[in-house]
Protein backbone atom coordinates (compact mmCIF):
# COMPACT_ATOMS: atom_id res chain seq x y z
CA UNK A 1 0.00 0.00 0.00
CA UNK A 2 1.37 3.32 -0.77
CA UNK A 3 0.60 6.77 -0.41
CA UNK A 4 -0.12 7.90 -3.73
CA UNK A 5 -2.55 5.31 -3.71
CA UNK A 6 -4.65 6.45 -0.89
CA UNK A 7 -4.49 9.77 -2.37
CA UNK A 8 -5.83 8.44 -5.53
CA UNK A 9 -8.54 6.58 -3.92
CA UNK A 10 -9.81 9.35 -2.20
CA UNK A 11 -9.64 11.81 -5.29
CA UNK A 12 -12.12 8.56 -7.49
CA UNK A 13 -14.21 9.27 -4.11
CA UNK A 14 -14.46 12.92 -4.25
CA UNK A 15 -15.54 12.52 -7.85
CA UNK A 16 -17.45 9.71 -8.38
CA UNK A 17 -15.44 9.12 -11.51
CA UNK A 18 -12.36 8.19 -12.80
CA UNK A 19 -12.01 10.08 -15.47
CA UNK A 20 -12.60 13.33 -13.68
CA UNK A 21 -10.40 11.97 -10.82
CA UNK A 22 -7.45 11.41 -13.41
CA UNK A 23 -8.03 14.67 -14.58
CA UNK A 24 -7.60 15.83 -11.37
CA UNK A 25 -4.52 14.20 -10.31
CA UNK A 26 -2.61 14.55 -14.15
CA UNK A 27 -2.51 10.92 -15.07
CA UNK A 28 -4.01 8.86 -17.63
CA UNK A 29 -7.67 7.01 -16.50
CA UNK A 30 -5.29 3.78 -17.17
CA UNK A 31 -2.79 4.40 -14.88
CA UNK A 32 -5.20 5.58 -12.38
CA UNK A 33 -7.72 2.15 -12.34
CA UNK A 34 -3.63 0.30 -12.35
CA UNK A 35 -3.16 1.75 -8.83
CA UNK A 36 -6.44 1.37 -7.54
CA UNK A 37 -6.25 -2.04 -8.50
CA UNK A 38 -2.98 -2.30 -6.96
CA UNK A 39 -4.44 -0.80 -3.89
CA UNK A 40 -7.50 -3.66 -3.73
CA UNK A 41 -4.66 -6.24 -4.33
CA UNK A 42 -2.82 -5.35 -1.05
CA UNK A 43 -5.62 -4.68 0.75
CA UNK A 44 -7.65 -8.34 -0.07
CA UNK A 45 -10.71 -6.39 -0.75
CA UNK A 46 -12.53 -4.41 -3.65
CA UNK A 47 -12.84 -1.07 -2.62
CA UNK A 48 -14.72 0.39 -5.25
CA UNK A 49 -18.09 -0.43 -6.72
CA UNK A 50 -18.08 0.40 -10.47
CA UNK A 51 -21.17 0.96 -12.14
CA UNK A 52 -23.35 2.65 -14.78
CA UNK A 53 -24.48 5.04 -12.26
CA UNK A 54 -20.98 6.53 -11.04
CA UNK A 55 -18.37 4.69 -8.44
CA UNK A 56 -19.50 4.29 -4.96
CA UNK A 57 -17.32 2.63 -2.06
CA UNK A 58 -18.07 -0.61 -1.16
CA UNK A 59 -17.95 -1.56 2.62
CA UNK A 60 -14.24 -2.27 3.16
CA UNK A 61 -13.91 1.03 0.79
CA UNK A 62 -15.39 3.10 3.20
CA UNK A 63 -13.36 1.73 6.15
CA UNK A 64 -10.17 2.65 4.12
CA UNK A 65 -11.43 5.85 2.94
CA UNK A 66 -11.80 6.97 6.35
CA UNK A 67 -8.56 6.19 7.80
CA UNK A 68 -7.06 7.43 4.68
CA UNK A 69 -8.17 10.86 4.89
CA UNK A 70 -7.02 10.85 8.68
CA UNK A 71 -3.18 9.54 7.36
CA UNK A 72 -3.42 11.79 4.52
CA UNK A 73 -3.97 15.13 6.95
CA UNK A 74 -1.56 13.53 9.66
CA UNK A 75 1.34 13.72 6.74
CA UNK A 76 0.24 17.29 5.59
CA UNK A 77 0.29 18.46 9.08
CA UNK A 78 3.78 17.03 9.70
CA UNK A 79 4.99 18.39 6.63
CA UNK A 80 3.58 21.98 7.88
CA UNK A 81 5.65 21.54 11.08
CA UNK A 82 8.95 20.82 9.29
CA UNK A 83 8.46 23.96 7.01
CA UNK A 84 7.91 25.91 9.99
CA UNK A 85 10.70 24.54 11.83
CA UNK A 86 12.84 25.38 8.24
CA UNK A 87 11.20 28.85 8.57
CA UNK A 88 9.92 28.02 5.35
CA UNK A 89 6.22 28.48 6.35
CA UNK A 90 3.59 28.87 3.23
CA UNK A 91 1.14 27.07 1.96
CA UNK A 92 -3.17 27.08 2.99
CA UNK A 93 -5.07 27.87 6.27
CA UNK A 94 -8.50 25.84 5.51
CA UNK A 95 -11.45 27.60 7.84
CA UNK A 96 -14.68 26.30 8.43
CA UNK A 97 -17.24 28.74 9.50
CA UNK A 98 -20.61 28.58 9.95
CA UNK A 99 -23.17 30.73 7.39
CA UNK A 100 -24.24 33.94 9.91
CA UNK A 101 -20.45 34.19 11.11
CA UNK A 102 -19.21 34.60 7.85
CA UNK A 103 -21.62 37.24 6.89
CA UNK A 104 -21.01 39.77 9.19
CA UNK A 105 -17.02 38.90 10.67
CA UNK A 106 -15.09 37.15 7.89
CA UNK A 107 -14.30 40.28 5.47
CA UNK A 108 -12.90 42.01 8.52
CA UNK A 109 -10.79 39.30 9.67
CA UNK A 110 -9.89 38.16 6.38
CA UNK A 111 -8.78 41.18 5.71
CA UNK A 112 -7.22 41.96 9.24
CA UNK A 113 -5.37 38.54 8.51
CA UNK A 114 -4.14 38.44 5.14
CA UNK A 115 -2.51 42.18 6.15
CA UNK A 116 -0.26 40.44 8.24
CA UNK A 117 0.08 37.30 6.83
CA UNK A 118 -0.01 37.42 2.68
CA UNK A 119 1.88 34.26 1.94
CA UNK A 120 -0.49 32.32 3.66
CA UNK A 121 -3.31 31.12 1.37
CA UNK A 122 -7.24 31.79 3.16
CA UNK A 123 -9.23 29.26 2.16
CA UNK A 124 -12.90 30.17 3.95
CA UNK A 125 -14.99 27.33 3.73
CA UNK A 126 -19.20 28.03 4.46
CA UNK A 127 -20.26 24.67 6.77
CA UNK A 128 -22.60 23.50 9.25
CA UNK A 129 -21.56 23.43 12.94
CA UNK A 130 -21.65 19.59 12.57
CA UNK A 131 -19.55 19.68 9.42
CA UNK A 132 -16.92 22.06 11.17
CA UNK A 133 -16.49 19.62 13.68
CA UNK A 134 -16.25 16.53 11.43
CA UNK A 135 -14.14 18.58 9.03
CA UNK A 136 -11.44 19.49 12.04
CA UNK A 137 -11.52 15.76 13.19
CA UNK A 138 -10.25 14.58 9.66
CA UNK A 139 -8.07 17.37 9.67
CA UNK A 140 -9.62 18.87 6.36
CA UNK A 141 -9.88 22.12 8.54
CA UNK A 142 -7.64 23.45 10.87
CA UNK A 143 -10.01 26.29 12.42
CA UNK A 144 -13.44 26.56 12.84
CA UNK A 145 -15.27 29.21 13.61
CA UNK A 146 -19.06 28.16 15.16
CA UNK A 147 -20.79 27.65 18.67
CA UNK A 148 -19.75 26.68 21.77
CA UNK A 149 -19.36 24.02 23.45
CA UNK A 150 -18.70 21.65 21.12
CA UNK A 151 -19.94 18.54 21.03
CA UNK A 152 -17.05 16.46 20.48
CA UNK A 153 -14.49 15.90 23.16
CA UNK A 154 -11.89 15.79 20.54
CA UNK A 155 -12.80 19.85 19.49
CA UNK A 156 -11.34 22.48 21.76
CA UNK A 157 -13.25 25.82 22.13
CA UNK A 158 -12.24 29.29 22.96
CA UNK A 159 -15.38 31.60 23.38
CA UNK A 160 -14.84 35.11 21.89
CA UNK A 161 -17.92 36.95 22.08
CA UNK A 162 -22.09 36.20 22.81
CA UNK A 163 -24.23 35.98 19.40
CA UNK A 164 -27.65 37.01 20.60
CA UNK A 165 -30.81 36.65 17.78
CA UNK A 166 -32.69 39.98 17.49
CA UNK A 167 -35.93 40.81 15.60
CA UNK A 168 -35.18 42.61 12.23
CA UNK A 169 -38.14 44.57 10.67
CA UNK A 170 -38.56 47.36 8.14
CA UNK A 171 -38.98 50.68 9.50
CA UNK A 172 -43.01 50.93 8.96
CA UNK A 173 -43.52 47.70 10.60
CA UNK A 174 -46.00 47.96 13.71
CA UNK A 175 -43.34 46.82 15.91
CA UNK A 176 -40.20 49.07 14.25
CA UNK A 177 -41.11 51.53 17.16
CA UNK A 178 -40.03 49.40 19.98
CA UNK A 179 -36.62 48.99 21.29
CA UNK A 180 -36.84 45.93 23.26
CA UNK A 181 -39.62 43.08 21.91
CA UNK A 182 -41.10 39.81 24.30
CA UNK A 183 -40.71 36.67 22.19
CA UNK A 184 -44.36 36.10 23.33
CA UNK A 185 -45.33 38.92 20.84
CA UNK A 186 -44.63 37.39 18.11
CA UNK A 187 -47.35 34.50 17.99
CA UNK A 188 -48.75 34.22 14.14
CA UNK A 189 -46.45 36.99 13.39
CA UNK A 190 -45.45 36.19 9.39
CA UNK A 191 -42.01 35.35 9.23
CA UNK A 192 -38.85 34.78 6.48
CA UNK A 193 -36.36 32.43 8.20
CA UNK A 194 -33.75 30.21 7.39
CA UNK A 195 -34.74 26.68 6.80
CA UNK A 196 -34.72 24.45 9.90
CA UNK A 197 -31.00 22.92 8.80
CA UNK A 198 -29.33 25.65 10.68
CA UNK A 199 -28.58 25.81 14.19
CA UNK A 200 -29.89 29.96 14.20
CA UNK A 201 -33.59 28.53 13.33
CA UNK A 202 -33.66 25.59 15.59
CA UNK A 203 -32.48 28.21 18.45
CA UNK A 204 -35.14 30.62 17.78
CA UNK A 205 -37.29 27.67 17.34
CA UNK A 206 -36.20 26.92 20.79
CA UNK A 207 -36.86 30.15 22.65
CA UNK A 208 -40.33 30.82 20.87
CA UNK A 209 -41.66 27.49 22.31
CA UNK A 210 -40.57 28.38 25.43
CA UNK A 211 -42.16 31.34 25.32
CA UNK A 212 -45.64 29.87 23.52
CA UNK A 213 -45.23 31.65 20.37
CA UNK A 214 -45.67 30.08 17.03
CA UNK A 215 -44.46 32.19 14.49
CA UNK A 216 -45.82 32.19 11.08
CA UNK A 217 -43.23 31.31 8.52
CA UNK A 218 -44.13 31.90 5.08
CA UNK A 219 -40.80 31.84 3.83
CA UNK A 220 -37.49 29.59 3.62
CA UNK A 221 -34.30 30.94 2.60
CA UNK A 222 -30.68 29.19 2.67
CA UNK A 223 -29.04 32.63 2.74
CA UNK A 224 -29.02 35.72 5.01
CA UNK A 225 -28.17 38.31 2.37
CA UNK A 226 -31.68 37.10 0.62
CA UNK A 227 -33.83 37.06 3.40
CA UNK A 228 -32.88 40.46 4.37
CA UNK A 229 -33.16 41.78 0.95
CA UNK A 230 -36.87 40.16 1.56
CA UNK A 231 -37.53 41.93 4.28
CA UNK A 232 -36.18 45.03 3.37
CA UNK A 233 -38.65 44.48 -0.09
CA UNK A 234 -42.01 43.00 1.43
CA UNK A 235 -42.00 44.23 5.20
CA UNK A 236 -41.77 40.23 6.36
CA UNK A 237 -39.80 39.85 9.87
CA UNK A 238 -36.94 38.06 10.53
CA UNK A 239 -35.01 36.98 13.35
CA UNK A 240 -31.01 36.73 12.88
CA UNK A 241 -27.94 37.20 14.71
CA UNK A 242 -27.85 41.21 15.85
CA UNK A 243 -24.82 41.63 13.75
CA UNK A 244 -26.17 40.98 10.76
CA UNK A 245 -27.13 44.25 9.98
CA UNK A 246 -24.70 46.38 9.54
CA UNK A 247 -23.86 49.68 7.07
CA UNK A 248 -23.92 47.24 3.73
CA UNK A 249 -27.45 46.10 4.71
CA UNK A 250 -30.26 46.65 2.33
CA UNK A 251 -31.89 49.99 3.99
CA UNK A 252 -34.79 50.69 5.68
CA UNK A 253 -33.78 48.08 8.14
CA UNK A 254 -34.60 47.90 12.16
CA UNK A 255 -32.96 45.31 15.08
CA UNK A 256 -35.04 45.17 17.68
CA UNK A 257 -33.84 43.47 20.92
CA UNK A 258 -35.73 40.14 22.24
CA UNK A 259 -36.36 39.38 25.54
CA UNK A 260 -38.71 36.67 27.94
CA UNK A 261 -36.44 34.64 26.28
CA UNK A 262 -33.33 36.54 24.90
CA UNK A 263 -32.01 33.95 22.23
CA UNK A 264 -28.32 33.90 22.36
CA UNK A 265 -24.96 31.33 22.07
CA UNK A 266 -21.10 31.73 22.06
CA UNK A 267 -19.62 31.76 19.00
CA UNK A 268 -16.23 30.48 19.35
CA UNK A 269 -12.76 29.32 17.86
CA UNK A 270 -12.25 25.50 17.54
CA UNK A 271 -9.51 23.54 16.98
CA UNK A 272 -8.25 19.87 17.41
CA UNK A 273 -6.98 19.46 20.47
CA UNK A 274 -5.53 16.10 19.02
CA UNK A 275 -3.77 17.57 16.19
CA UNK A 276 -0.93 20.28 15.70
CA UNK A 277 -1.42 23.57 15.81
CA UNK A 278 0.34 25.48 12.97
CA UNK A 279 1.87 28.91 13.43
CA UNK A 280 -0.69 30.16 10.68
CA UNK A 281 -3.74 28.80 12.58
CA UNK A 282 -1.98 30.80 15.63
CA UNK A 283 -1.60 33.58 13.84
CA UNK A 284 -5.56 33.50 12.81
CA UNK A 285 -6.39 33.03 16.10
CA UNK A 286 -4.74 36.14 17.49
CA UNK A 287 -6.44 37.71 14.37
CA UNK A 288 -9.81 36.44 15.26
CA UNK A 289 -9.38 37.82 19.04
CA UNK A 290 -8.14 41.20 17.81
CA UNK A 291 -10.92 41.60 15.45
CA UNK A 292 -13.65 40.54 17.97
CA UNK A 293 -12.51 42.24 21.33
CA UNK A 294 -14.97 44.76 20.58
CA UNK A 295 -18.22 43.00 19.85
CA UNK A 296 -19.07 42.79 24.01
CA UNK A 297 -17.55 46.37 24.54
CA UNK A 298 -20.30 48.22 26.43
CA UNK A 299 -20.90 50.53 22.95
CA UNK A 300 -21.44 47.47 20.66
CA UNK A 301 -24.28 46.09 23.19
CA UNK A 302 -25.98 49.55 23.29
CA UNK A 303 -25.44 50.61 19.70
Amino acid sequence: MELRQLRYLMAVVEEANFTRAAEKLFVTQSALSQQIQALEHSVGAVLLDRSKRGVRLTAAGEALHRHARRVVAELEAALVAIREIDGLQRGELRVGVVQTVNEYLMPALMAAFSARHPQVKLSIDELSSDAIETGLEAGEVQIGLGFAPPTSPLIAAEPLFEERLALIVRDDHPLAQHRVVPVGALDDLPMILLSNTFCTRRLWEENARLASAQPRVVMEVNTVSSILAVVARTGLATVLPRQTCTDQSPEPLVTLDLQSPAPSRQVALLWNRARYLCSASRAFIEAARAVTSAINAPSAATA
